[in-house]
């Protein structure tokens, strides 16, 4: 593993370009919000008293924004950790530094001719998949590089793991674009010409991969932070290794017992329930380890 030096340019360029994505999320929501204002449709009732609005959630502008937003959030945490852990395997520095600012520039671009200046495809495909063969690049990289290093086996197994993780989250996407294209139902307009399909926003077999990719993300980013953080308590390093391993064991299988291969309950239910208390147990560790700091 690479150390971690601030006068690295690769390490730089990794901080500055986050820094932007990070921005460019936030600058999204007040999109969001300006749409709603603009339009004078709600999500919530007391938001629709200020302005003598109207509580509605099917409003195709502010819909579009909402999606355009979602997707950022499906792809740009999937950067900051497969980034952060790629500049750990010593890539050469223009290199690293190209992969940085065109994922960048792709997502920036993604947002504008989705959300602000929607454009007929297959702008809005190109904008999205570079940036997304990019982090599927650093990925297998990362995964390739910590298969085979032994310095620390606790961490190497964090990163490996967390590379796989990063990966299955981004394959949730693929396997959602996969489901529609074969129902022929989008979200937006200009997708339905690609394969004369029609705007559709209820499929049961779409929207069960939404939900299965929706769960990746209200869980994976949580075990990326608490598995970072667990490291530092300096746990039992095959105790962390294993914990590690059956997590991401658990989460791809939650991911084949709900999108592709459906199973009857309880079989979901453990496949999601063991990740999960393995993430309330570091949790715990890390706030026992640390709790003088509170």
């Amino acid at each position: 593993m690479s150390s971690i030096n601030l006068d690295n340019p690769v390490v730089r360029s990794y901080i500055v370009y986050s820094a932007i994505l990070a921005l460019k999320l936030l600058f999204i929501s007040i999109l969001t919000a300006l749409a709603r204002m603009t339009r004078n449709v709600f999500a919530n009732p007391e938001d629709a008293v200020l302005t003598k609005g109207k509580v509605k959630f099917d409003d195709q502008v502010v819909e579009r924004k909402r999606r355009a937003h979602l997707n950022d959030l499906e792809n740009i945490p999937a950067f900051w950790v497969l980034g952060a852990l790629y500049v750990t395997t010593g890539p050469a520095v223009a290199w690293a530094q190209l992969l940085f600012r065109a994922f960048t520039l792709g997502r920036i671009l993604h947002t504008i001719v989705y959300a602000i200046i929607p454009l007929p495809q297959p702008a809005r495909v190109i904008a999205f998949g570079v940036p997304f063969a990019i982090n599927i690049y650093i990925g297998v990289q990362v995964i390739l590089h910590y298969a085979t290093a032994f310095d620390d086996p606790a961490v190497q197994s964090y990163a490996f793991y967390s590379g796989v993780l990063a990966l299955k989250t981004l394959g949730m996407a693929t396997l959602t674009a996969r489901t529609r294209y074969v129902k022929k139902v989008f979200a937006n307009e200009e997708d339905t010409k690609i394969k004369n399909g029609i705007v559709k926003f209820d499929d049961p077999d779409v929207e069960r991969v939404r939900r299965a990719h929706l769960n990746d993300l209200e869980n994976i980013p949580a075990f990326w932070l608490l598995g970072g953080l667990y490291l530092t308590t300096g746990p039992e390093t095959t105790t962390a290794i294993t914990l590690f391993r059956v997590y991401t064991i658990g989460r791809i299988l939650h991911s084949i017992v709900y999108a592709i291969k459906p199973l009857p309950q309880p079989a979901r239910g453990i496949s999601f329930g063991i990740p999960f208390l393995i993430m309330l147990y570091m949790g715990v560790k890390v706030v026992s380890f640390y709790a003088s700091a509170l």
